[in-house]
Order: structure tokens, then sequence, then C-alpha cells
């Protein structure tokens, strides 16, 4: 969860302040996507690249390597556009929408997606987000291939910058696809970040329910630690 978050708050920041090309190179010890491990408990490479408007929009493309499929490397590509505005002195709101994409998939069925998301946040501190996906395939190895489902999660989150260029950040969510009230499960996050210039340094530790409720949620549970360094332009 946390990776994703990050970056969404890279691209805020910098849409607040001007508009023009931003970006972000980083190396994560694990790409965690909702409590589960992208890269098989594995570092991953990933990078962020968007175009900033002064109307709060920003456009851009995220990647990442991914171990889908073991000793199997490949790469996810998402393509976004997404939204912030102030709704007021105190709260904010944001959209996005998302596509996620994986050329070069080991696996033989079209796993790629699109993702829409609303946010709501008060004082940069408390956040409330909730995500749907129209139409997904999801696998599990005891019931086989589920084509064509939705999938809703709900996410909360808080934030609260500390003296010396710290920062800590709670996050919990919950993963819900309708019709498979068996695999919905629950995930968290906590992260400690230290930023100096155009570096940025995030200690996260991750948590998922157990593997039996995310049974279409392929991968091993991220972390327990992760560390990530992001180096931002």
């Amino acid at each position: 969860m946390w990776c994703l978050w990050a970056a969404s708050l890279l691209a805020a920041t910098a849409s607040t302040a001007y508009a023009g090309p931003g970006g972000s190179i980083a190396i994560t010890s694990d790409y965690v996507l909702r409590g589960v491990s992208q890269s098989n408990g594995k570092a991953a490479w990933q990078a962020d690249a968007h175009w900033d408007f002064a109307s709060g929009l920003s456009a851009g493309l995220w990647a990442s390597q991914v171990e889908l499929l073991p000793e199997s490397d490949s790469w996810e590509l998402d393509s976004y556009l997404q939204w912030h505005g102030a709704l007021s002195s105190d709260w904010d709101l944001g959209a996005s929408a998302t596509y996620y994409s994986y050329p070069n998939d080991p696996r033989y069925v079209d796993y790629d997606y699109s993702e829409l998301r609303a946010s709501l946040t008060w004082r940069d501190q408390f956040r409330l987000a909730a995500s749907w996906t129209p139409q997904v395939a999801l696998y599990s190895y005891s019931d086989g291939l589920a084509e064509h489902r939705q999938v809703w999660t709900v996410e909360g989150s808080w934030h609260r910058d500390l003296p010396a260029r710290l920062d800590l950040a709670l996050g919990v969510g919950y993963y819900y696809p309708p019709g498979l009230d068996y695999a919905t499960y629950a995930y968290g996050d906590a992260t400690l970040g230290w930023k100096y210039g155009h570096w940025r340094v995030n200690v996260a530790w991750i948590w998922a329910q157990n593997a039996a409720h995310r049974q279409y949620a392929l991968g091993p549970e991220g972390g327990p630690l992760v560390g990530t360094l992001t180096w931002v332009f």
C-alpha cells in the first residue's frame, strides 16, 4: 500500500508548488501493494515520471520491477491521471484513475486492470480513500481463476511531521472482491520517513491478514520490514 501512497504524495506535493515535469527514482527492499509483496520479497527498482498542471491535475507513468511467478522477473507499468483540490482551509479532495499493466507478464491470463480512486484529507494528517476496480482477473491455487471481478478497497491513514526532518504515517486497509467474501482481507503499515533535499528514506512495517483470507491476492505477505531510498526530481 505505502509504495503507491508515496508516489501519490510526491506528485501531489509537486503539483501544489509549480506546474511542470517531475518524478522520482527509488530502490526498495520489497515492493508491497496492499500488504502483499509484488516482488516475491526481493528488492525492486522503481521510477515515476509525471507532469503537473496548475489546475491541480497530474498525469504520469510509474514503473516497478515485479516477480509475479517464482524466478520470473517482469515489470509493472502504471499510467495515471490524478487531481487534488482544496475544499476549504482544512479539507482536501483527491481523485485518480490508474491503469495497471504488466508487459512481458509470464502468466497466461491477462491481469491488466483499471482502478478509480477518491480520497478526502483533513489538514494533511487524516485521510480516507476508496478505490474501485470494475474488472480484473483473480486467481487462487485452491479455487482456480475468477475472471471479470470487481474489487473495492477502503483505506485510512494518519500522517504527522516530526522534528529532524522525520515523519510518521500509519495506515490500514480492507480488500473486498464482491462475490468472493471469503477472499477479503485486511492490511496495514507503519512508516517512518526521513527527507533531506531531493532524498527520502522510508522504513515501513507491513502487516496483512493470513494467506487463507487473501487467497486471490498472489504473493507472500510483504516485509515485515521494508526499506526504500528515493531521489525526487
